[in-house]
């Protein structure tokens, strides 16, 4: 295998990357929205691409201490995570994580990033790399109902449908109470699972 780069992102390539997170986007149910731009982020990020003959093939985005996380857990969410599918089985995405959380480690002091996704394959991927997991909820969209809409009319917002989720326990009550959207594959109802992870050789050292 040619050997690959790992550095940190650079602006000028945002194209580029849109381009390869579009590619990963199709062979995955964890997005359900398409990135026009780049996201930007509140706090510091650890924002990693890899090259393969000056070419992106990979890119992972992690935020320190993100709003997402409870303050007395200082750890990196994952927002970002992906390899283009020609160059996958290659531990590419295995490197890119654990240079992730050296980065995480030098910088920030912190060894320990959450992960969520509702992709079955990424869920079993990351559970052989040794993630641990900590919590899973659904992720569906729902059609409003009649009453639902007229509210929504009054302040003048036609609603068609209503993305959002619920405890793995209240999705039964949620159903027979909402009409979710089950034929449409990207809409559609689908597990997302939490998970975290230390890579053990940085958890060793701290």
């Amino acid at each position: 295998m040619k050997k690959i780069i790992i550095r940190q992102y650079d602006p000028a390539r945002e194209l580029e990357w849109l381009d390869v997170h579009a590619s990963v986007m199709v062979d995955s149910a964890a997005w359900w929205t398409v990135l026009h731009k780049k996201p930007r982020y509140d706090q510091p990020v650890v924002d990693l691409i890899v090259l393969l003959d000056n070419r992106i093939v990979g890119f992972i985005v992690v935020e320190i201490n993100s709003s997402l996380i409870p303050e007395h857990n200082p750890a990196g969410f994952v927002w970002e995570f992906g390899v283009q599918r020609d160059h996958r089985g290659q531990d590419i995405g295995a490197e890119l994580i654990h240079e992730a959380h050296k980065i995480m480690k030098r910088k920030h002091n912190i060894a320990k990033s959450i992960w969520y996704s509702q992709e079955p394959r990424a869920q079993q991927y990351y559970r052989r790399l040794g993630m641990h997991e900590v919590g899973q909820h659904w992720q569906f969209s729902i059609e409003p109902d009649e009453e639902m809409k007229k509210q929504f009319k009054r302040d003048g917002f036609d609603c068609w449908n209503l993305r959002g989720s619920c405890a793995v326990e209240d999705f039964d009550r949620v159903s027979s109470r909402f009409k979710i959207i089950q034929d449409d594959d990207t809409l559609k109802p689908r597990l997302c699972i939490g998970f975290e992870y230390i890579p053990a050789d940085i958890r060793d050292s701290s």
